[in-house]
């Protein structure tokens, strides 16, 4: 009977990896599409679509998403986010979980996929060249801009990669460089739960709850530097992640 048991699982489990593999791909090129049409009357609303998009991505996995701090922010501010990254799942997660108008940086290849990256574009994304320390820095300037052009906020993974474990990785201090720039607030988030949920390497995704932790926001000041802004951020999302 279990070895029964364990065949049907493994079955189901199959079934619904195929599943959500096939609807990020249809509803890629889907919500992609009305992104790139929306996206030319309204940037606006191109990122509410895609706010929709990332919604029923994770409802049809199963994921639900626990907020804790949304109190901490105001409903017509800009900030800089810096979240550590676990999964695949992070960026639908903050977009979902986040009740604000929100950009990210991203490497230049995502850009280059087709339907997908155009629609990133359009939104509003910021490509950043890793391997090219003078775009990397365009690239900084184009984001600032934009934030307060657009009266939208950043996001930011200063790991550079996801977590295998989800264990906090080193930060790395060049993300630090855009926020000290901004002049706004810089507002830790921990990400707990998302690497079980879909991890490193894997389409087989479970159902469960990821939870988002949002820190006391931090304000910049004229004498604060890279470092310290980048230790102090690394210590608030470690403490939150292993104190769940």
């Amino acid at each position: 009977m279990d070895r029964q048991n364990s065949g049907m699982s493994a079955v189901f489990n199959l079934i619904k990896m195929l599943f959500f593999v096939f609807w990020v791909v249809f509803s890629t090129i889907l919500y992609g599409l009305l992104v790139l049409t929306f996206g030319l009357l309204s940037r606006k609303f191109a990122r509410f679509v895609a706010r929709l998009w990332n919604q029923h991505l994770l409802w049809v996995g199963g994921v639900k998403i626990s907020v804790d701090g949304l109190n901490k922010l105001g409903q017509n501010k800009r900030y800089v986010f810096i979240a550590n990254h676990q999964s695949a799942l992070d960026i639908p997660v903050l977009y979902a979980g986040l009740n604000q108008q929100v950009s990210f940086i991203a490497k230049k290849e995502l850009f280059m996929i087709p339907i997908f990256g155009w629609g990133l574009r359009v939104i509003g994304h910021i490509w950043i060249d890793r391997g090219n320390a003078r775009k990397a820095i365009e690239s900084i300037k184009r984001a600032v801009m934009r934030m307060k052009k657009e009266n939208v906020s950043l996001i930011l993974f200063p790991e550079g990669t996801r977590s295998c474990d989800g264990k906090v990785l080193d930060f790395k201090q060049g993300s630090f460089s855009l926020a000290l720039q901004a002049g706004v607030q810089v507002v830790p988030v921990a990400i707990l739960n998302s690497a079980e949920m879909l991890p490193k390497s894997s389409f087989q995704i479970r159902s469960g709850t990821i939870k988002l932790k949002i820190c006391d926001p931090i304000d910049i000041t004229p004498e604060m530097t890279k470092a310290d802004l980048c230790a102090r951020t690394h210590n608030m999302v470690k403490a939150a992640v292993e104190g769940c």
